[in-house]
């Protein structure tokens, strides 16, 4: 190694030397840090991003005597020149086009009232807009994960739910109160107009199948442009620490926060959120039974305190907790629940964001 690989190398050892080992997620294998060139490049090319020496820290998965493992996501098995089968592939490290914690998931404490947010609360939570045969709505949700990207469900994009004339336009940031122009709070706690951004790109799942119980129901919007960050639009981190990969959140406390719209209702003007707990994979699995539904390891469950699904999330939207620098994060995105909805016994059914972080950083780019 020569004196910066030296150095990175040397810095890194230290940052981990206090963690503990994590087995990595399917389809990631746990490697020398030198032997994942496409990270181990970025890190010798940029030694001072902090970004991507957080993500490097959060994939550290064990050692060989002294030196440390991490789990090397596919696509940094090859640097930005020369992929492991030859050839210019010209990749460029995801964890770039990702917001850090100093950036991602940060938000005022709620207040006084349990189900309407501040105003600035949860500022991620973004709003679908559709072009109709005679004029446009929102009708799901999502959240923003960086300045360019937008994390929903599939089902919000496509499959039978979604009405054929009907056209995913816009991505709606910002809002508080649909029914207002300049949303304002106590007066003059006012925000700016809301952002209404072209969606430039629709990026489904390619293996969700809507008759196949909603699996991998998870999509991507790319937006037209950059967004600007304010106190009224940030991103909401994503659960990249393979620590965070192997929780199931079971009995974790939660939050949903949205409009209550989906692609057939719509119930409410203003953000709501409500606090959800997570449900076991097998009890989960034990009520869908009853209907003839299938949950799998990359679904997940959650109900309110009365054992009951929640109204006030967004379809497509996010359930959210908290990391481990107490940042929000993205645990899972809402793909269905019974109706109606509060039913009590019935939990939400969500798609397990941890089984898709790889297949989210794959479809990144600048």
């Amino acid at each position: 190694m020569d004196i910066l690989c030296k150095k990175v190398f040397t810095l890194f050892v230290c940052a981990v030397a206090l963690t503990y080992a994590q087995q990595c997620s399917n389809n990631v294998t746990c490697l020398h840090l030198d032997q994942c060139p496409g990270l181990f490049t970025e890190l010798q090319q940029h030694p001072i991003n902090n970004t991507l020496f957080n993500l490097t820290i959060q994939l550290h998965c064990g050692w060989n005597g002294t030196t440390p493992k991490i789990c090397c996501p596919q696509e940094f098995l090859y640097n930005n020149e020369t992929s492991i089968h030859g050839g210019d592939v010209g990749v460029r490290s995801p964890a770039d086009l990702l917001p850090d914690i100093r950036t991602c998931g940060i938000t005022e404490i709620g207040g006084f009232y349990v189900s309407l947010t501040e105003i600035d609360e949860h500022p991620w939570i973004a709003l679908l807009q559709y072009e109709k045969l005679v004029g446009s709505g929102f009708h799901c949700g999502g959240v923003l994960i960086s300045s360019r990207y937008v994390l929903t469900a599939a089902h919000c994009v496509k499959g039978s739910d979604l009405p054929e004339s009907w056209k995913l336009s816009h991505v709606r940031l910002g809002e508080w109160n649909t029914t207002s122009d300049i949303d304002c709070a106590w007066g003059d706690d006012c925000a700016p107009r809301p952002l209404d951004v072209p969606v430039e790109e629709i990026i489904a799942h390619e293996q969700y199948v809507p008759t196949d119980d909603h699996q991998n129901d998870i999509a991507l919007l790319r937006l037209a442009y950059d967004v600007p960050f304010n106190d009224f639009v940030k991103p909401i981190c994503l659960p990249l620490a393979a620590s965070l990969r192997r929780r199931t959140f079971e009995g974790t406390d939660m939050e949903v926060a949205g409009w209550g719209k989906t692609v057939t209702k719509s119930s409410s003007d203003m953000k709501l959120k409500d606090v959800v707990s997570g449900v076991s994979i097998s009890d989960c699995q034990a009520v869908y039974r009853r209907a003839g539904r299938n949950i799998s390891e990359n679904q997940m469950c959650a109900w309110g305190p009365m054992r009951q699904s929640s109204c006030t999330g967004d379809s497509g939207g996010s359930l959210m907790g908290r990391d481990d620098f107490m940042n929000w994060m993205a645990i899972g995105v809402f793909s269905y629940g019974p109706t109606p909805c509060a039913t009590p016994g019935w939990p939400g059914v969500y798609t397990r964001v941890t089984a898709y972080v790889d297949w989210i950083l794959s479809k990144l780019r600048p």
